[in-house]
């Protein structure tokens, strides 16, 4: 236990030394994305407002922060390869010789496109196909109770926004754990001792990117999250290669791209 606190400080203020290079990225990104939220927003509830639904702004500021909600979360996905790189480059320096990695041009570049397709694939699926019938089925449960759609511009894009963001991130599962099992940074069959303690976590994910307490609702986006995470596993059992960890002796290898320049 001491040692993973100490791994992650060592994680950490590698972080903290690189602070003002992703606040930077973090910052240039929102100002960019910023100028525009307002075709972003349109498109939103043109394409994902149920008929019949309308939306309203409840405070003079509610649409000005939702503009920068949506910046600070496109800055943030824009940032998150950044700080990917700079945790990989300092587990790296530290696991170096027990864990040896070696990471090509050519690998490098197909696993840069890798994450972007998926990331693509996983908020395609969220914003033309989950999201339609969810906010539908929503829309008409309402309706049947004779109660009359009027969502919070605020909320309603907001909710939109984090979805999409959340299923990008879900499907990198299979890369990301490929990655871990492939050089040793975490086991298979550590992945399936904790598939419980997955499940809760994504139970609480979607607790909070859904409006309300309705369990049906977390359910429909929770659930979408537990078969991708069983995808993964499938995958990371082909391809990853499990117990990959060197013995302490073994040469350091190269630890890439980054470690040579």
């Amino acid at each position: 236990m001491s040692e993973a606190v100490e791994n992650l400080s060592v994680i950490l203020l590698a972080l903290r030394k690189k602070l003002l290079v992703i606040a930077a990225v973090l910052f240039t990104g929102i100002i960019i994305s910023f100028q525009f939220t307002g075709p972003i927003i349109t498109r939103m509830k043109n394409d994902l407002l149920p008929e019949g639904a309308k939306l309203v702004y409840v405070s003079p500021l509610e649409v000005m922060m939702l503009e920068l909600k949506l910046s600070m979360i496109i800055g943030l996905l824009i940032t998150l390869p950044l700080i990917a790189f700079y945790i990989y480059r300092a587990i790296s320096k530290r696991y170096s010789v027990r864990i040896p990695i070696t990471i090509g041009k050519g690998q490098f570049i197909f696993l840069s496109l890798a994450v972007i397709v998926m990331f693509v694939l996983g908020a395609a699926y969220a914003y033309f196909l989950m999201l339609p019938i969810f906010l539908k089925f929503l829309y008409l449960d309402a309706a049947e109770s004779g109660v009359t759609a009027t969502y919070s511009i605020f909320k309603f894009i907001s909710f939109i926004a984090t979805t999409v963001a959340i299923f990008g991130l879900v499907f990198e599962l299979p890369i990301v754990l490929t990655f871990l099992t492939r050089n040793g940074f975490v086991q298979h069959q550590t992945l399936v001792t904790y598939r419980k303690h997955i499940y809760v976590l994504t139970l609480l994910v979607a607790a909070f990117i859904t409006p309300g307490t309705d369990i049906f609702s977390q359910l429909m986006v929770a659930v979408p999250m537990v078969i991708f995470f069983e995808i993964s596993l499938v995958i990371v059992r082909i391809i990853g290669v499990k117990n990959k960890i060197p013995k302490p002796d073994s040469t350091i290898s190269s630890v890439g791209i980054s470690r040579r320049s």
